[in-house]
């Protein structure tokens, strides 16, 4: 059978770590070994680790390097000749390496291979959609952001040599930057349509590393952009792909409440891309709604009312579709909610949907989630 190594960077997450270890030992695949990487943890990582008698893991120690040199630590000690991902506030599904080492199987030229995640909080609750986003078929779609949760992906060990270590100079977004340059390696990718991941969002820390994500976002497209030898189709997505780190960096700067920040970008975002502004804003409404749909947003009508509160005075047109827009977005997030259970969100969202177009109180639907909601 094939050898996957489990690559689990850790630093001070000790309360999470053993719901990671005994994620991995609830796999249906058995053929593993599991490499902790304890990059200069001060709680008491150490004993959570050294608690799992399984000789299948094994536990690392280093100074505090930061995620990519805990990751390239792992890669330095792993044999197996799969390669997987699990940060130590994560978990993998019990499947997860049935699953991907089948499909690299059947499909021997795939050096990568990766499934859906499925957002949790930090108590272990599902939130938000899940995580569905398939590779796209051209490679070049990649630069507009990064469909992948690192938990979700297997590598082949080959492919993973020929790219290298994580660039230990990134923050935040190294695994993005490792698929990019996989890709421009001509590293085939295969998609799986199954859950194979659990996510965990701590959107207490959103504000806190919004800047370094941001930083990082461009960081990872100045480094791709300055190779010489890119191909002419990546080098036409340019704008458009700038345009979406701006738009990913507005988000960041709303939930800090820079608003001043926020409007920059979002002009840079749309002079970069003329196609965000063309049909009266409504290309640009529809990204806007993406992003506040996000699991690091707790209330996602909520942050896009604050986003459309706070636009630049220079967006008339999407300042005249406000209402509507946030109440048809209030009104999908209250379906969504109320399907997954959650009566606050459900509840809030229908009567912000009413506060902003009162005829949403004749919809039959909307009425009917608003009174079982209230009535629990």
């Amino acid at each position: 059978m094939n050898l996957v190594s489990i690559i689990i960077p850790s630093f001070n997450q000790a309360s999470y770590l053993g719901e990671a270890l005994q994620s991995v030992l609830a796999q249906t695949y058995q053929q593993f070994e599991a490499i902790v990487v304890d990059d200069g943890s001060t709680d008491n990582t150490p004993e959570i680790a050294r608690s799992f008698t399984d000789a299948r893991i094994r536990y690392v120690r280093q100074k505090n390097l930061g995620l990519s040199a805990a990751r390239n630590t792992g890669l330095q000690h792993a044999q197996g000749n799969f390669l997987a991902y699990l940060d130590s506030d994560d978990q993998f599904l019990p499947r997860k390496l049935e699953i991907l080492v089948a499909e690299m199987t059947a499909h021997p030229e795939l050096g990568l291979v990766a499934g859906q995640s499925i957002p949790i909080d930090e108590m272990g609750n599902k939130i938000g959609s899940i995580f569905a986003t398939p590779l796209r078929a051209d490679p070049s779609q990649l630069l507009l952001g990064n469909p992948l949760h690192v938990g979700s992906v297997l590598v082949r060990r080959d492919w993973q040599i020929k790219a290298g270590f994580f660039d230990e100079s990134l923050r935040s977004y190294e695994d993005w930057d490792m698929w990019l340059r996989l890709l421009r390696l001509g590293c085939p990718m295969g998609w799986v349509d199954n859950p194979v991941s659990l996510y965990r969002f701590h959107r207490q820390q959103m504000t806190r590393i919004g800047s370094q994500m941001t930083a990082a976002t461009f960081a990872v497209l100045d480094k791709t952009y300055s190779d010489p030898t890119l191909p002419e189709d990546w080098r036409r997505l340019r704008k458009v792909a700038y345009s979406c780190a701006h738009l990913r960096a507005m988000a960041q700067c709303f939930h800090a409440y820079d608003f001043a920040q926020a409007q920059h970008h979002l002009c840079e975002a749309v002079r970069l891309d003329p196609l965000l502004s063309s049909d009266e804003g409504h290309h640009l409404a529809s990204k806007l709604a993406s992003l506040a749909n996000s699991p690091k947003n707790p209330d996602p009508p909520a942050f896009l009312e604050l986003i459309y509160s706070n636009l630049p005075s220079e967006f008339n047109a999407l300042r005249n579709q406000r209402k509507s827009a946030l109440a048809n977005f209030s009104v999908e997030i209250g379906f969504d909610a109320h399907a997954q259970g959650d009566r606050v969100l459900a509840r809030s969202a229908m009567l912000r949907a009413i506060r902003h177009q009162p005829t949403w109180l004749a919809n039959r639907g909307v009425t009917s989630v608003l009174l079982r909601t209230l009535i629990a």
